[in-house]
């Protein structure tokens, strides 16, 4: 064969594998799955898997953890109590969402006697009252109470906290009744808001709590609450605190 027919023959050959590898190419391009949050990559400018960057989830080392700020054993009398624990997020930018967590209530030589478990769900700087009212512990005697959670937390970006706020307060104590006025001074509505309140001494020591339920509350609408207690308090009651909650189902981060 002469020189120029192999030329020929291998000129041909190399443009059979560039029209090979233009198909490839075209075809790789097409189907190969797009860069995205939930690709199991690290890719794009995500600052990990799935999470930072472009991605509404949040990486782990981006976020501050959720403050516990007390947690308390209420007592009500005859064996019943309430207990009640005060968190906070604060990430002012990143919401929280389904923290599972235990509150677990001991005696005094820390054995267990009962828990109470959920999951947290929180705005930006939020603080969030978790409480439980009427338990019975029988003749157990309970000393304090652990909160602990028991999963990662999920964090994902977000700024908008609800615009919920409290006017007209007045506590009248005995018998201990505390009314106010819920505000919505956003320009949506919230439905299934929590309201808990918490009554302490000048050391901002906790010695009741209780929690209320709205509806619903129309932007720019008034809603008066209350809560009561069955007997007067041996504590003189100085701070009071409310605290909303926007049910999850319909947060609007």
């Amino acid at each position: 064969m002469s020189n120029w027919g192999a030329r020929r023959q291998l000129t041909f050959f190399f443009f059979l594998l560039l029209i090979l590898a233009s198909v490839v190419g075209v075809g790789v391009w097409r189907f190969w799955p797009r860069p995205s949050c939930t690709d199991g990559r690290a890719n794009q400018d995500e600052r990990g898997v799935d999470c930072g960057g472009v991605c509404a989830a949040v990486c782990p080392d981006e976020a501050v953890a959720v403050r516990v700020k007390w947690a308390r054993v209420l007592p009500l009398g005859a064996g019943i109590y309430d207990v009640a624990a005060l968190v906070e997020n604060p990430n002012p930018n990143f919401v929280l969402a389904n923290l599972p967590f235990n509150l677990r209530i001991v005696d005094q030589d820390n054995l267990f006697i009962t828990r109470v478990a959920g999951n947290l769900t929180l705005a930006p700087r939020e603080s969030f009252l978790i409480f439980q009212t009427n338990i019975d512990v029988g003749r157990r005697a309970p000393s304090r109470a652990l909160l602990d959670f028991s999963g990662p937390p999920k964090w994902y970006r977000g700024t908008v906290k609800p615009e919920l706020t409290f006017v007209d307060k007045n506590f009248t104590p005995d018998p201990p009744l505390l009314r106010a006025k819920l505000v919505n001074d956003s320009l949506v509505a919230y439905r299934g808001i929590d309201v808990a309140t918490t009554v302490s001494d000048g050391e901002r020591n906790t010695f009741a709590a209780s929690r209320t339920t709205v509806s619903e509350i129309a932007p720019g609408e008034t809603r008066e609450i209350s809560f009561s207690w069955p007997r007067a308090f041996t504590d003189e009651a100085v701070f009071i605190d409310l605290y909303p909650h926007v049910a999850p189902s319909s947060n609007n981060f």
